[in-house]
């Protein structure tokens, strides 16, 4: 199976009455692009922009790294190489179905686990709620993105993997470019990223070792 056969929307489960949707029956999903925009900015206000930070990229992280697991286990041996596994996630589909992001460089070893990624999101839905409540940004700001976009890649070779967007649409952009490499790769840009997620980078280590 190709990555690109692989339908997202048909893993899920829309409740019209409730308007909202679960995935494998596992999390809720808020529809509305506002309201997620709305509950954002409150967490920034009350909390300050580092926190916030903080919580969705390790909610993104969290999620992608388990929805992984969960993928490669329902369809692993259906698909046709690693790298349609690897695709299915930060390439076709990432968190919710909702971003398309289009690959612009892979590059990957299999055995030494070396993994560099670029791609575009073409529809970048958290840089636009940051427009609409902001102005330009001074950072990239698709956290829980990025989040997701690390986990899974991360949770498909065992070992820390990063995602951080050089462009942003949030920071005047025409779209957002993203990359994903080792956080050794990335250097001192990484710092305000693996603060957040070390902690989750260092229990999955420890999963592995046991």
């Amino acid at each position: 199976m190709k990555a690109t056969d692989f339908n997202l929307e048909a893993e899920l489960k829309f409740d019209p009455s409730m308007g909202i949707t679960s995935f494998k029956d596992t999390r809720l999903v808020i529809l509305d692009a506002n309201a997620l925009g709305l509950l954002r900015q409150s967490l920034v206000e009350k909390l300050g922009i580092e926190d916030a930070r903080e919580i969705f990229l390790k909610f993104g992280f969290e999620h992608g790294y388990s929805d992984f697991l969960q993928m490669k286990a329902a369809f692993g041996d259906q698909f046709d190489s690693d790298m349609d596994m690897l695709a299915s996630g930060p390439v076709i589909h990432t968190w919710e179905g909702l971003v398309h992001a289009a690959p612009t460089a892979i590059k990957y070893d299999r055995e030494t686990g070396e993994f560099f990624f670029t791609g575009i999101w073409s529809n970048s839905y958290e840089a636009q709620q940051y427009l609409a409540f902001n102005h330009d940004a001074t950072e990239p700001v698709c956290w829980s993105l990025m989040g997701y976009a690390s986990g899974w890649c991360t949770a498909f070779f065992g070992h820390p993997l990063l995602a951080i967007e050089p462009v942003c649409v949030g920071k005047g952009d025409e779209h957002c470019e993203w990359k994903i490499q080792s956080p050794e790769a990335w250097g001192d840009e990484a710092k305000v990223y693996m603060k957040a997620l070390q902690p989750l980078y260092d229990k999955i280590q420890l999963s592995i070792k046991e």
